[in-house]
This record gives structure tokens, C-alpha cells and sequence, in this order.
């Protein structure tokens, strides 16, 4: 079983360092074949290895929970990067380019989702995905999330992503907005956790 949502936030100036949100948000689930290390299938879709349906249940582990991995090796953040630019060439969008605020919240929404089992792009205390990318210094007109959990390599997620048909195909369109400028992609994995891997992919573009 696999795990996906997106999330779009479009943001009106009202003046000059301040915004207005109006945000337009929707969330998808998505149940695709398993996918392979080198499958062609779905950056924000999540497979699950053998996880109980709802992924907001807190995980089944230990007291102290294992990790036995931080964030998204570079090569996973460069691989993850190298196929998205590689789906928006096709269509004419231009290449998004890695940014270290968005990486920085990305990884703090992969980590907090592993350490605490649940599986959405809002936090249990309320945290928004705005909030995060906010809080990492960057202030953008635009944003988008996908998250993905259970995936077992960064091309299998950007896949999954990428292959969504609509009318749920909001990963694919967050993945293909050409508006978008900038991105950040990250990783983390907990032992004991409800997927294991959990995976998220912030775009944005500045004010």
C-alpha cells in the first residue's frame, strides 16, 4: 500500500512583507502497483510495506525509537531532482532549482512524520507546511508539497508522482507547475515506524 498527498498554496500581496493566504488545498490516496527500485511508476506518493491503512495511528516500536537515517543522502536529493526537471522538460516547464531553506523544511516534515507515525502534511501540534518553509527563512509567493511514505527510492516517488491520472493527478500537477521556481526534497527512515521511509518535496517560489 502506498501513501500520497499534495497540498498548493497560492499567496496574494497585500503589502510590502506581508501576504495574505489563499490557499487551495486537496489531498489524494492512492493505492498503485508495487512499485521497483527502477519502476516507472510514482515525489509526493508513498508505498507502505505490509502498514496498517491509516497511517495516523502512532507506530508500533520501542520507547526509543531506532533511526537509523537523518535525511536524504545528497544523491538522493540530486536523484529526486534529476527526475523531476526531467518530467518538466517534457513540457516545456523549467528546471526547478535545489534550495536549502526548502530542503531544511522538507527534512523537518519527513522527520516529525517518522518519529511520530502519522502521515499528512499537517503536524499534530498544527504546523502547516507553510509554517515550515516560513520558518526555514523563505518567504515565497507560491508553494506546494507532495509527501510520499513506504517508497523505497527517490525515482520511484517522483513516478508515482509523475504517472497520477486525473482527476487525482495533484501530485503531477505540483510536479508540473511551471510557476514553480524552486524546490527541496528530503528523507528520513524510523525503525518501527508505520512506512518506514518518509519523503517530502517542497516547491516554492520567492516573493
Amino acid at each position: 500500500m502506498r501513501r500520497i498527498f499534495f497540498l498548493f498554496a497560492l499567496l496574494s500581496l497585500t503589502m510590502a512583507g506581508c501576504a495574505s493566504e489563499s490557499l487551495s488545498l486537496s489531498s489524494s490516496t492512492e493505492t498503485p502497483s508495487q512499485p521497483t527500485s527502477a519502476s516507472t511508476e510514482p515525489a509526493t506518493p508513498a508505498i507502505t510495506p505490509t502498514t496498517p491503512p491509516r497511517v495516523a495511528a502512532t507506530p508500533t516500536s520501542p520507547s526509543r525509537p531506532t533511526r537509523t537515517a537523518t535525511s536524504a543522502p545528497t544523491s538522493f536529493a540530486s536523484r529526486a531532482l534529476a527526475r523531476t526537471n526531467s518530467y518538466r522538460s517534457q513540457f516545456n516547464c523549467p528546471p526547478l532549482h535545489e534550495n536549502a531553506k526548502l530542503e531544511q523544511a522538507a527534512l523537518a516534515h519527513s522527520q516529525d512524520m517518522a518519529i511520530h507515525g502519522y502521515f499528512d502534511h499537517d503536524s499534530p501540534s498544527g504546523q502547516t507546511p507553510w509554517d515550515r518553509i516560513h520558518a526555514a527563512g523563505y518567504q515565497f509567493s507560491m508553494a506546494a508539497e507532495n509527501i510520499a511514505a513506504g517508497y523505497p527510492t527517490p525515482e520511484a516517488v517522483i513516478d508515482a508522482f509523475f504517472n497520477e491520472t486525473p482527476p487525482n493527478d495533484g501530485h503531477r500537477r505540483n510536479l508540473l507547475n511551471c510557476g514553480l521556481r524552486d524546490v527541496g526534497f528530503a528523507y528520513f527512515y524510523q525503525k518501527g515506524s508505520p512506512y518506514g521511509s518518509y519523503w517530502t518535496q517542497d516547491f516554492a517560489t520567492p516573493i
